[in-house]
């Protein structure tokens, strides 16, 4: 099994990895991703802002496959009253994977199976009043709050016979988040995200 945080909004940590799976950026180094918003100002506005992790997953040791979990905490702290708006929820920002991308050493034929609601573009997304956007992974939108209880989001059959580096060995899984700016109470907001990778099914 291994783990990695992924931070979607602050600083992220880092952990080591295991002989049989592994989790890296796209250059095989520790994974260390943020997606940083920015300010969310308030705008009548159909435009969302956007963000994009890509990273690379590796298993060998189980002829049954992999399996990648994720689990998300979300927190926000107020700078202001609340005058009208909401506070930013974790059902606010959109998360999908929008593609898995074998390397040439990556065994084949396979079918990699997305968790149905996150197989999608949340920068895509229809605005139609203003309001968010996402209406959740059972409607085919996922949200951090889908993952505020642990859940499968990719799994596939096994990836490579070696995990060696520099070897295109991997899978390589972009991700990508987007919340539309609107009528926000003033505030902090972190979503930090577990990606727990283990042998599959």
């Amino acid at each position: 099994m291994y783990r990695v945080v992924l931070t979607i909004v602050g600083c992220s940590t880092l952990i080591a990895q295991s002989n049989n799976n592994r989790i890296t950026n796209t250059s095989d180094s520790t994974l260390a991703a943020a997606v940083t918003l920015g300010s969310l100002l308030p705008a009548n506005s159909s435009i969302i802002s956007a963000g994009q992790v890509q990273f690379q997953i590796r298993n060998r040791n189980d002829a049954s496959g992999y399996r990648l979990d994720a689990s998300a905490t979300f927190t926000t702290t107020t700078t202001a009253s609340v005058s009208g708006g909401s506070t930013i929820a974790a059902s606010d920002i959109g998360i999908g994977i929008i593609s898995v991308v074998a390397q040439s050493n990556v065994i084949v034929p396979r079918v990699d199976a997305i968790l149905p609601g996150f197989n999608y573009d949340p920068t895509g997304a229809t605005v139609a009043n203003g309001l968010t956007p996402y209406r959740g992974a059972s409607l085919g939108q996922a949200t951090i709050a889908d993952l505020l209880t642990s859940k499968k989001i990719l799994s596939g059959p096994k990836i490579a016979s070696t995990i060696n580096f520099p070897q295109p060995n991997a899978l390589t899984v972009t991700v990508k988040t987007g919340v539309l700016p609107q009528y926000f109470t003033p505030c902090n907001f972190t979503a930090i995200i577990t990606l727990t990778l283990s042998d599959g099914p």
